[in-house]
């Protein structure tokens, strides 16, 4: 059976098609770990894997059933391997996370309501320091060290 090209298909359709399987191809990688008993902690994050071994089989083959499908709709498509740097990626989620830091500031948590004085005096300097951090973490990856 000859495999469809469809190649009439526009771009925009390609690229949303190809955007949403390699997000899930993505996704994938981190439940394969995870069933192979990644259960990461830090500081305020922890993953508690509880998978047995009978879910964790499960979940490698489902997996690997899943990929076949990708590979025959990369095919289908015409989709190439998207290559992600991870010095990218960091600097992308640093960007991303900034964002969201400098919003923990007293200025922007005003929009919840009024905050005790002693809140922005404690948390500001705390936030500029993470915020600088992630700043370096960014030239760092970036070759700006």
């Amino acid at each position: 059976m000859k495999k469809a090209r469809f190649a009439d298909l526009g771009q925009d359709h390609r690229r949303g098609i190809a955007i949403t399987l390699t997000f899930l191809d993505e996704t994938l990688c981190d439940f394969e770990e995870w069933a192979k008993g990644r259960a990461v902690g830090s500081v305020l994050y922890q993953e508690r894997n509880a998978l047995s071994p009978e879910q964790r089989e499960t979940l490698l083959s489902e997996i690997t059933r899943i990929r076949g499908m990708l590979r025959e709709l990369r095919e289908a498509f015409g989709i190439e391997r998207s290559t992600q740097s991870v010095a990218q990626a960091i600097w992308a989620r640093c960007s991303f996370l900034r964002v969201h830091l400098v919003e923990l500031e007293g200025r922007y948590l005003r929009r919840y309501g009024a905050v005790p004085p002693e809140l922005p005096r404690f948390l500001d300097p705390l936030v500029a320091k993470l915020v600088s951090h992630l700043d370096r973490i960014s030239e760092v990856v970036s070759g700006n060290p």
